[in-house]
């Protein structure tokens, strides 16, 4: 029932925060590449100025993907009982990207798995999400959690146990000034502090011959990597 009336227009997380993401998908998506969008809806947070040769979405409700511009195919499945891509074949996409919804996951290492399946070698998954949740939809290993950090280290530890490799994450990504300066203002208009902004992401392990011109990850400006687990943190 939760999903059978379409949320077209509605937004999970703040604006900061989806500017942040989609800043990140600027750096980390190749243009001309085939992106697959799990857990979408009406916007996959994409540049609009980059164009991909193809944008696969997925979602629970249809109306909410036929309400997404940059889908150029479109399915839905419930990841709970049929964790599979089983209709998509091996080695099909370039990047794989999820926003807030791995709190949703209840067989997530059986999804992550598929994920790497339908890669192509040096293929990315973004993993994104903040704190906020719907709590009863939430599963028990998200809802313990006390903090960022906490969040950070169980999705990394979903991307390696499904064998994804340089498994890192994000808390901060710098926007162009114009977009900063307008996120500042609309910032001193919000009453509640903002979303916290946090990207988990992995690659499907390649030999570098395999790989188009393999990412490094070092000399991207602007993204504020966090330290692994068990280093100095803020959180």
């Amino acid at each position: 029932l939760f999903y059978l009336l379409p949320r077209v227009g509605v937004h999970h997380v703040d604006d900061n925060f989806r500017r942040q993401l989609t800043q990140l998908f600027r750096l980390l998506l190749r243009q001309n590449g085939d992106i697959l969008d799990l857990c979408s809806q009406h916007d996959s947070h994409l540049p609009p100025e980059v164009q991909y040769n193809s944008v696969t979405v997925h979602g629970m409700n249809y109306l909410e993907l036929l309400a997404n511009p940059r889908a150029t195919e479109r399915f839905t499945r419930n990841f709970n009982t049929d964790p599979t891509l089983s209709n998509l074949g091996d080695a099909s996409m370039d990047a794989v990207v999820m926003t807030v919804s791995i709190q949703y996951m209840q067989r997530p290492a059986e999804l992550l798995r598929e994920v790497r399946r339908v890669l192509r070698p040096g293929g990315i998954v973004i993993l994104s999400f903040s704190n906020r949740m719907y709590f009863n939809k939430a599963v028990e290993a998200w809802r313990s959690q006390t903090s960022m950090r906490g969040l950070v280290n169980l999705v990394q530890g979903y991307l390696q146990d499904a064998g994804f490799e340089e498994v890192r994450a994000a808390n901060r990504v710098q926007l162009p000034e114009a977009e900063a300066q307008w996120g500042s203002f609309l910032g001193g208009m919000l009453s509640r502090d903002g979303d916290p902004y946090s990207s988990v992401i992995g690659f499907r392990g390649a030999e570098r011959a395999e790989a188009k011109a393999p990412l490094d990850l070092d000399s991207l400006e602007g993204v504020s990597w966090l330290p692994s687990a068990g280093s100095r943190s803020i959180w």
